[in-house]
């Protein structure tokens, strides 16, 4: 017996464990100690010891503390370390065992898009003919799909995995732990180019996944796929959609109603009903569910609370892993002292446990909580049992009790349950009312996009926060940038940096504008301005504050000149500046631009030697940064020990990384009114729209008030709707905008979506139609357009 072998015969009941703050059971958990980039496992096991955890996966080398039964708290049993060379290879050997115990069919999902909406929709069409297995949320990497699949038990008759690679020789692994019998590949996109030589390259890889399978359901215009299958000896379900109406796959066609979806979203509704056909459902069950497949709304959406809280909504599904996902966002986000749970019913099968009531509904679900929740209100017959605050049969006995008997404040509210329950109604009334436009700020995107700069350099990372985060939002962004690792934000004046920290955020904040007459506010909230001034630096240095000198090498903005440099050596000469400079940077003018790179490079020689007579009058050389978002993709080699990462955040204004960030950012409105208007007839102010034949013109609730330029009116600009353009027409008004929409061959009626700007629609359309740039845009957006963050 090998060694993964007898971990398995010891642990097959057992639950495994990655993130300490997803512990629910800690008699039967395994934890795996990572490494990772900013936070290693290791030191989380003295916290798991006094928690009751026994069971440990942990790097060769790794000791044990000194006080190790001190820590292990007043628990029965002194705990067990499994020494692996690799803990990482050891959970992926181990799930891969773990899936060699089970014949059941395995379907896999992979691509460059549409993943984790493909499975979830599959699991809604199978759901009522199959025990499914499937993967929680997006778990669909290195360390997802080992959990996923542990998940298997001897009770599913089906499995659906979606796996995901970034880099060239991922897929592996991951097919190794998966082991399809049939599959989906959604579609061949940009997403992770850096990742690969090339393009081919990536496809090869992600078609790798399906090595052995029977079968792979691919759209039916994707030739290359089809032939790449074929030469590894795998049949092709092919499918083709027509208008929503039928479903063509393997020549037999199905007469289906599907729901009226965006574009991209009936697309991926094709994959799954193919799948679901391949994988044995009738295209009556079919038929049955397909009402239900819906965009995944309500996933971890924070907005805006009627109390001056926040509601955080995630009522889409509700287990034990999707629990312990929706506290850690909430937790995160959260700027008050407690946090209130709205908890709906448990799904069953989330922890595999035994599944007896007490221990499946209360232990390991109490286990989680912990003291993480300080109100608990409770809905559902199976939650009745729960030590709750509050308890109701139903959703809409809470709504009736709200303002009455169930009163809220000033708090975070998060609203956990499953779709069924219609938690969402919760939300939506303990919200804010919404405008009717909407910013949606992705921050798995932004998190995402982070983490694919922050790869590209060995260097900290000064995220830029200013203009209240380019328009998305200050606080939140910087509460998930802290998350994401980030080492300092920046800020263009003291008042941002002080809201930050009245909402709670503790990474060092970098003040770009600050005057001297500000340095008190400074000092009082832990912000380090940057000064540009000999005048400036002494009076930082009298009031104790740590300071960022700004050189002006070619921006000619503020910054230490080059007249300047002399009587600034002599200060740092003349007074003891230890402790003082907390980084010396320059800004660069045309990062971005190849036609002045000359330029660039001057500015960044011209730093490299105000720099070095800097440090050689210092006592200690301080830390240097001079790139933002271009300057990073662009000039990677001068990193130094920072960079500033601003509007490549939101995955725009950097072509250079246009296949490896994505735009996080996404500005939709909903239609309020569709009339119809004849030839020669006008619309609106100064008769601006003329128009040349018979018309729809749909109405828009948004104006040049909410952040649109009056630049895009009169046809200059397309909004898209369900993947078609529609111009405006007439002049932008202050609060409306009306679109020509006569052309687009779906019905447009009050309530429709139109998206203004998002990863279907690039910002830059509009910037260009306005003649000015994405920053402007953003930032130009105004306060009554309600913004949503949400998460996968």
């Amino acid at each position: 017996m090998n060694a993964i072998e007898e971990l398995y015969r010891t642990y097959a009941a057992f639950e495994l464990l990655v993130d300490s703050r997803r512990l629910t059971d800690a008699s039967r958990t395994l934890f795996f100690a990572l490494p990772g980039q900013r936070v290693d496992g290791h030191q989380f096991i003295p916290g798991l010891l006094a928690a009751g955890v026994r069971h440990f996966v942990v790097a060769e080398g790794w000791e044990p503390p000194a006080d190790l039964q001190t820590a292990a708290g007043p628990h029965d049993g002194l705990p067990v370390f499994h020494r692996a060379p690799d803990p990482l290879a050891t959970l992926q050997a181990l799930a891969a065992y773990h899936r060699q115990q089970f014949t059941l069919p395995v379907l896999a999902i992979t691509g460059s898009n549409g993943k984790t909406i493909v499975k979830d929709w599959l699991v809604q069409l199978l759901a009522d003919h199959f025990r499914v297995c499937a993967s929680p949320r997006s778990y669909n990497s290195q360390i997802g799909v080992p959990l996923s699949v542990w998940q298997l038990r001897p009770e599913h008759q089906l499995a659906i995995f979606e796996a995901g690679v970034s880099q060239q020789g991922e897929m592996a692994r991951l097919a190794d732990i998966i082991r399809p019998t049939c599959g989906v590949f959604t579609m061949l996109g940009s997403a992770h180019d850096a990742g690969f030589p090339d393009r081919e390259t990536k496809h090869k890889e992600k078609l790798s996944l399906f090595k052995g399978a029977d079968w792979v359901a691919v759209a039916a215009d994707d030739n290359d796929t089809i032939r790449r299958l074929r030469m590894e000896g795998i049949d092709p379900l092919t499918y083709v959609g027509i208008d929503g109406r039928l479903l063509e796959i393997e020549e037999v066609a199905l007469p289906l109603d599907f729901p009226d979806l965006p574009g991209i979203y009936l697309e991926n509704a094709y994959a799954a009903v193919a799948a679901a056909y391949g994988a044995g459902a009738t295209p009556a069950q079919i038929r049955r569910q397909l009402p239900a497949l819906r965009p995944l709304s309500n996933r971890l959406e924070q907005r805006e609370g009627n109390d001056g809280g926040i509601v955080i909504n995630d009522s889409y599904s509700n287990d034990l892993t999707a629990l312990a996902a929706a506290l850690d966002f909430a937790e995160a986000q959260n700027p008050f002292p407690g946090l209130t749970l709205i908890l709906g019913t448990l799904q069953p099968g989330s922890d595999n446990l035994p599944r007896t009531r007490d221990r499946a509904r209360n232990a390991p679900l109490q286990q989680l909580l912990g003291n993480r929740v300080t109100r608990l209100i409770t809905v559902g017959a199976a939650n009745a049992a729960l030590p709750a605050e509050h308890h109701f049969p139903t959703a809409e006995a809470l709504l009736a009790a709200l303002g009455k008997e169930l009163v809220f404040g000033a708090e975070t509210i998060l609203v956990k349950g499953a779709s069924n329950e219609h938690l969402g109604q919760v939300a939506a009334a303990l919200s804010r009312q919404q405008h009717q436009t909407v910013l949606r700020l992705d921050l798995t995107a932004l998190r995402h996009n982070f983490h694919a700069y922050q790869r590209r350099v060995a260097a900290g990372m000064i995220v830029m926060v200013k203009a209240s985060a380019y328009g998305s939002g200050a606080l939140p962004v910087a509460r998930a940038l802290a998350q994401a690792g980030a080492d300092y934000l920046a800020v263009a004046y003291p008042d941002e940096g002080k809201t930050l920290r009245e909402g709670g955020v503790t990474l060092p904040i970098l003040v770009l504008n600050a005057e001297p007459a500000s340095f008190a506010r400074c000092a009082s909230h832990n912000l380090e301005p940057v000064v540009h001034t000999t005048t400036a630096l002494q009076r930082a240095r009298a009031q104790g504050l740590r300071v960022h000198l700004e050189l002006d090498t070619g921006m000619a903005r503020l910054g230490f000149c080059p007249a300047d440099w002399p009587p600034l050596l002599r200060e740092l000469q003349t007074m003891d500046y230890s402790g003082v400079i907390a980084s010396v940077f320059t800004h660069l003018a045309a990062a971005e631009d190849p036609a002045q790179d000359d330029f660039t490079r001057q500015q960044l020689a011209d730093f490299a030697e105000a720099y070095r007579q800097l440090a050689e009058v210092l006592k200690t050389a301080p830390p240097r940064h001079v790139l933002n978002s271009n300057g990073i993709s662009r000039f990677p080699e001068h990193a130094y020990e920072f960079v500033r990462l601003g509007i490549g955040l939101y995955g725009i204004g950097d072509t250079t990384r246009a296949g490896e960030v994505q735009p996080a950012l996404r500005l939709a409105a909903f239609v309020t009114r569709v009339y119809e208007r004849s030839s020669g007839e006008s619309i609106g102010y100064g008769r601006r729209g003329q128009l040349h034949r018979h018309s729809r013109v749909a109405v828009l609730p948004l104006g040049y008030a909410d952040g649109l330029p009056r630049l895009a009116g009169e046809g200059r600009f397309s909004v898209k709707i369900n993947g078609h353009l529609a111009p405006t027409v007439g002049a932008v008004c202050m609060d409306m905008t009306m679109i020509d929409v006569t052309d687009l061959p779906e019905k447009v009626t009050a309530g429709t979506e139109v998206i203004i700007f998002g990863p279907e629609h690039p910002i830059e359309a509009l910037a260009a139609a306005a003649k000015t740039i994405p920053y402007e845009i953003l930032t130009g957006i105004g306060n009554r357009v309600h913004r949503i963050y949400s998460e996968e």
